[in-house]
């Protein structure tokens, strides 16, 4: 089996990510906790489960898992996250 066909790229999560931050998340730089790694969202794998689970690509540490219940989603954000939000007006 192909490793590749077992996981998305992080991409593919831009529509929750932006539902959760509002604000589009992909080209945002991700600090490994790890293995220090930055790379972008976007170049992170995402693994579908009972959840989400987006990891380094450098070294599969885990960056990120959202989980959903019948009333709530759960996020756990692990390593160096900046995310920069407009203020409006």
């Amino acid at each position: 089996m192909n490793e590749q066909a077992t996981w998305l790229d992080g991409n593919a999560l831009a529509g929750l990510l932006e539902e959760l931050f509002a604000t589009e998340l992909t080209d945002t730089p991700h600090g490994c906790g790890s293995c220090g790694a930055v790379r972008a969202i976007g170049a992170h794998r995402l693994y579908r489960g009972a959840g989400l689970v987006l990891r380094c690509p450098v070294c599969s540490d885990i960056a990120l898992v959202v989980a959903t219940t019948p009333t709530s989603r759960v996020v756990h954000l692990a390593g160096n996250w900046r995310m920069e939000m407009s203020r409006g007006g």
